[in-house]
């Protein structure tokens, strides 16, 4: 299981309670805002952000710690990852430990880990820095995540996690406009005085920080399958994650639960207990990944896992 995603679910549900508050729900009454509703709507938008770009990094390290048993040289995997573990890496690390001076921490234990990290290419155990995830000083960006993405060989992302997202019952968003205008009402709610989100703004975060999450976590988790599987076809950009991914979905039916295979039409199964699904899903051959999506009774996901 992983770290990263439970403390991701964890950081959801929180933002779905405060959500689900009346006043941050519905509206304050009249026809302003106050400033006590102000500061929470403003700060939700924020901590939201904060959870997204958590997730980001930390669910990237525990992947690069699968792609620890590369099968091949350093000097085989794909160079722009080459490029993200060194190059790349190195000034990201300067940022980092400058900032950790500045507040006093132990930036020089911070510099001598992950540079060692960085040498191990050579070495007989392969070891990635959490500096391939970019920027530890600054947000997430659209531009960040696509490319870091294309460093990990998923590729045309914005367009397979639109068709993903519609496969698991997010409708059809544009993933990369959830993530832009995620990053702008942050940007907004900490940068802008006049700035007052609505409430629409506010009950849609939950679903969209879902949606980009889920998106990310599959593509990278089903990526990462491929790269130790087939190496020489990934390494070459050869291969399209979404082919490496089952889906499963787990929805209420009636007083029982029935688990659902996308594309078809009929359940898999009906069981009366929803935690025993996850042991009906059929076990993911090597190089590829079995996702299950957990929908309401609509088909909205609320959680997802990879198995």
């Amino acid at each position: 299981m992983s770290v990263a995603r439970s403390e991701f679910m964890r950081s959801l549900s929180g933002i779905g309670e405060a959500i689900a508050l009346e006043s941050l729900a519905q509206g304050s009454l009249g026809n302003t805002i106050s400033p006590g509703l102000l500061v929470l709507r403003r700060g939700i938008l924020i901590a939201g952000l904060i959870a997204l770009e958590a997730f980001v990094r930390d669910r990237t390290s525990e992947a690069l710690r699968t792609l620890e048993r590369w099968p091949k040289s350093f000097d085989q995997l794909p160079e722009k990852l080459r490029l993200a573990s060194r190059l790349n890496a190195l000034q990201y690390l300067q940022q980092y430990a400058k900032m950790l001076k500045r507040q006093g921490d132990d930036y020089e234990g911070e510099l001598q880990a992950e540079i060692e990290k960085m040498s191990s290419g050579s070495a007989a155990t392969l070891r990635f820095t959490k500096f391939v995830a970019g920027d530890y000083t600054g947000n997430v960006s659209d531009q960040g995540m696509k490319d870091l993405l294309s460093s990990l060989q998923v590729h045309d992302c914005w367009s397979t996690f639109r068709q993903f997202a519609a496969d698991a019952g997010i409708g059809v968003p544009s993933v990369h406009e959830l993530v832009k205008s995620t990053v702008r009402k942050r940007h907004r709610s900490a940068h802008s005085p006049g700035y007052s989100p609505t409430a629409t703004e506010i009950t849609e975060l939950r679903s969209d920080l879902l949606c980009i999450a889920m998106c990310f976590d599959v593509s990278v988790s089903s990526s990462m399958e491929q790269a130790l599987a087939v190496s020489d076809q990934w390494a070459g950009g050869e291969t399209a994650w979404r082919d490496a991914v089952h889906l499963y979905a787990v929805q209420p039916h009636g007083t029982r639960y029935r688990l659902l295979q996308h594309g078809r039409a009929r359940a898999l199964r009906l069981t009366n207990d929803a935690t025993a699904v996850q042991a009906l899903v059929p076990r993911a051959a090597p190089g590829t990944v079995a996702v299950l999506v957990k929908q309401d009774a609509a088909g909205r996901p609320n959680s997802w896992n990879i198995l």
